[in-house]
């Protein structure tokens, strides 16, 4: 098997002296996708928050492609990582082509930002909303558009903190089947979080059940061909 893109040893974190995450043990491997599930406050947007490297006030260590984590470069990693929020900042006076665009060209060459782009947007049926500015947008339709924009982006790892937020069953069919292509044609490792984990299970190759923070039950299945 191939070196993980991410390992964890001994990864804790504590509020208040309350332990809200602790895992021995864990690995990521590249180009599958990965779903951490579990009820509120179980500790999703925690570990997310820590891989993407939003928060490293944690202990133990968290290792990517090789290198601790907290050293490597955040301008670096923020090139090849893309992370889609539960809840985004939007950018001011930029409408939806702009900002699909912007991360595009964060690591794809110019001259295929024009056909990704379309694709995108043909895909995700976004071109009626492409001459808007985002912060007009409602919020299913920023969710919407947030998602394209950092797919687009084709990025080494992407994060999705509630894959089904604001999404209706025709766009997590749209979306299921992207990032299934993403992960077994494009190598792209897919890390995120669910409430409501079966609604992915054609796309999902590991689901680990967190409870109170530590790692409750995993699951794997073979990849389809």
């Amino acid at each position: 098997m191939n070196n993980p893109i991410f390992e964890m040893r001994n990864l804790e974190y504590k509020n208040n002296n309350n332990l809200l995450l602790k895992i021995k043990k864990f690995e990521i491997h590249r180009g599958a996708c990965y779903l951490f599930k579990g009820d509120m406050g179980s500790g999703k947007t925690l570990l997310l928050d820590i891989l993407n490297k939003s928060n490293s006030t944690y202990k133990g260590e968290v290792v990517y492609d090789g290198v601790n984590l907290k050293k490597y470069s955040t301008k670096n990693y923020n090139r090849e990582i893309s992370v889609v929020h539960q809840v985004q900042r939007r950018p001011f006076f930029t409408t939806v082509e702009q900002y699909i665009y912007k991360n595009i060209k964060k690591t794809n060459p110019k001259n295929k930002a024009d056909k990704i782009l379309n694709s995108i947007s043909k895909a995700m049926n976004l071109k009626f909303l492409l001459k808007i500015n985002v912060r007009k947008l409602t919020p299913p339709q920023f969710r919407w558009v947030d998602l394209a924009a950092k797919i687009a982006s084709n990025p080494k790892v992407l994060f999705i903190d509630e894959m089904e937020q604001h999404l209706s069953k025709e766009n997590i069919n749209i979306l299921s089947k992207l990032l299934y292509r993403k992960c077994n044609y494009d190598g792209v490792t897919l890390v995120c979080s669910s409430l409501n984990a079966r609604l992915f299970s054609s796309l999902v190759s590991v689901t680990i059940s967190l409870k109170h923070g530590r790692i409750s039950s995993l699951r794997s299945r073979s990849r389809k061909k």
